[in-house]
């Protein structure tokens, strides 16, 4: 059986088909590929929004490769210099939901 990714508050689970989450997974997509220059580790990498944060400016991407990646999007709306955007990738479920949801104190 296949580990299924969960999102609990603040975050949104954008893998719904609905139109509300269809929009954000498409700005936050547009955002990520404006941000992500060359020499980043996801340039030219096909990702797919799955998640965000109502708390801060993060989203999880799913690699088209495998695994997923934590991205801090600084919408400055241009290319950023490295190491921005600030990302982590993860090769587990476990590893990427035990930072998504551990308490920011």
């Amino acid at each position: 059986m296949d580990e299924q990714l969960v999102f609990t508050d603040p975050w949104w689970d954008l893998r719904r088909g609905g139109p509300t989450e269809q929009r954000q997974r498409e700005a936050l997509h547009a955002e990520l590929l404006t941000e992500v220059a060359a020499g980043h580790p996801l340039h030219n990498q096909p990702v797919e929004v799955i998640g965000r944060s109502g708390a801060s400016d993060d989203i999880v991407v799913e690699l088209a490769s495998g695994g997923w990646a934590l991205v801090h999007l600084t919408w400055k709306r241009a290319a950023e210099r490295q190491p921005w955007p600030e990302t982590t990738f993860y090769s587990t479920i476990k590893a990427l939901e035990e930072d998504i949801h551990e308490p920011d104190w």
